[in-house]
């Protein structure tokens, strides 16, 4: 078994929804079920946060706590630098990184993220979670992913990929030298469209609230 920790970066700042982390989702909140979660697969979760508030609130879930320089906590800086910053402190040789706005993606979906990535065959080097994209596919005037005059059935057209930042489980060091939890080989972990939706608005927390609350 390969040294794995969790870890999830939860920012305290949120515009569109604020306190999103930790507010009330269901009987519960995003990053009390994420690091539940995670706690059941792995044996060390690590919450990388800029808010004492979060970071009180992960010690007291069993997580350990790591607090961020605010400067990798603003929109100014590039999420290649935050990757590499949150994941500096950890002192694993393998990172599981968890998005806390992935509250749907099951427990048993993890797990087997996680038996993947320990037996993974060459050149894979990564597990990323991805979820099948079957859309009509426009650029700049012109279909891209089928024949516009010889127009398929959804279901005939190819199977394109969309990064579902659900779950990426990689070794550190690849990280840090890439600054990215996507690499160039990773193994793709296909989701549904339940597991994979993301919270990024209002409207899908309400919505993910209510599918994690039915």
């Amino acid at each position: 078994m390969k040294d794995i920790a969790g870890l999830i970066a939860c920012r305290g700042g949120s515009i569109r929804i604020p306190n999103k982390n930790i507010k009330n989702f269901g009987d519960s909140s995003l990053l009390e079920i994420k690091i539940k979660q995670l706690l059941q697969v792995v044996p060390q979760v690590y919450v990388n946060s800029d808010s004492e508030i979060i970071l009180k609130a992960a010690d007291k879930l069993g997580a350990i706590p790591v607090l961020r320089d605010p400067k990798y906590a603003t929109s100014e800086v590039p999420i290649n630098e935050v990757y590499a910053e949150v994941t500096k402190s950890v002192p694993h040789e393998h990172i599981l990184f968890a998005h806390v706005t992935s509250p749907l993606i099951k427990t048993s979906t993890i797990q087997y993220c996680i038996d993947q990535y320990n037996n993974l065959p060459k050149p894979y080097d990564s597990v990323c979670t991805v979820q099948l994209l079957k859309k009509f596919i426009w650029y700049k005037g012109k279909s891209i992913n089928y024949n516009s005059s010889k127009m398929p059935r959804s279901q005939d057209l190819p199977n394109y990929h969309m990064i579902a930042f659900a779950i990426n489980i990689l070794p550190k060091k690849l990280l840090l030298n890439l600054k990215n939890i996507v690499t160039n080989n990773y193994f793709p972990i296909e989701l549904d469209e339940i597991e994979a939706m993301d919270i990024d608005n209002k409207i899908e927390f309400e919505l993910a609230e209510y599918l994690y609350t039915k």
